[in-house]
């Protein structure tokens, strides 16, 4: 019987752990004036502009993921020293115009509207992108659309701002970035993947980064932006 009780109170430490661990994004709410998590935003893009302070970077969490939606790379960052490699993307020149960050009382606390020039090709790419944070205030998940019709996660003529609770967005689905660290946890993403084909698609690139990563940067050279 004492086994049985012991059991019993093990397994439901357990869950109580693992549901402590997998809260999701949507749980935290902002500790910063609205003006921090629009200058991270800001430090964010600086980060991908040639011209830019090469020293503006933003607080990002040690497992920050970027998720770049088709036609993009999908998992281009995972974990806080990835994201240093962005430094040699700036090698390319390039401009971040048009600015345009805000910000939601409700997750992601940070959503941009940003165009990308690249200024030896002549090119303009408009993206939305939107930044989601943990309970420290720092970085964790970044999400990026081309802003562009049938690209976008919305209806930008009755949702501008993705506000709608409905909208398809991955950062709201990824079990962990509510907890204390904001560190995604890999055992309920398991679980939840065998239901959605998004959180599934994020399970295999996390588990082989590189070999997608290179994957989709052979598809994006040969193909190009626009198909």
């Amino acid at each position: 019987m004492n086994f049985i009780i012991k059991t019993i109170i093990l397994l439901l430490l357990t869950n109580s752990l693992f549901a402590h661990e997998s809260q999701f994004s949507a749980s935290v709410e902002p500790i910063q004036a609205p003006k921090y998590y629009i200058n991270q935003a800001e430090k964010y893009f600086d980060t991908l502009d040639t011209y830019a302070d090469p020293k503006s970077r933003p607080l990002y969490a040690s497992h920050v993921i970027r998720w770049e939606w088709y036609p993009w790379l999908f998992l281009t960052g995972f974990k806080d020293h990835w994201m240093w490699l962005d430094r040699f993307v700036k090698l390319y020149p390039t401009k971040v115009i048009n600015r345009d960050c805000r910000f939601f009382k409700v997750q992601p606390f940070a959503r941009c509207r940003v165009t990308f020039h690249y200024l030896l090709s002549d090119s303009y790419v408009d993206i939305y992108e939107e930044f989601t944070f943990n309970k420290s205030g720092e970085m964790n998940f970044i999400e990026a659309w081309s802003d562009l019709e049938g690209r976008r996660p919305m209806n930008v003529e009755m949702d501008y701002w993705a506000e709608d609770p409905k909208v398809k967005r991955l950062s709201t689905k990824v079990p962990g970035l509510g907890s204390k660290k904001g560190k995604i946890n890999r055992w309920h993403l398991r679980k939840l993947s065998k239901l959605d084909k998004d959180l599934k698609n994020l399970k295999k690139r996390l588990r082989f980064t590189l070999f997608y990563w290179t994957k989709e940067s052979l598809r994006l050279l040969i193909k190009g932006h626009d198909h």
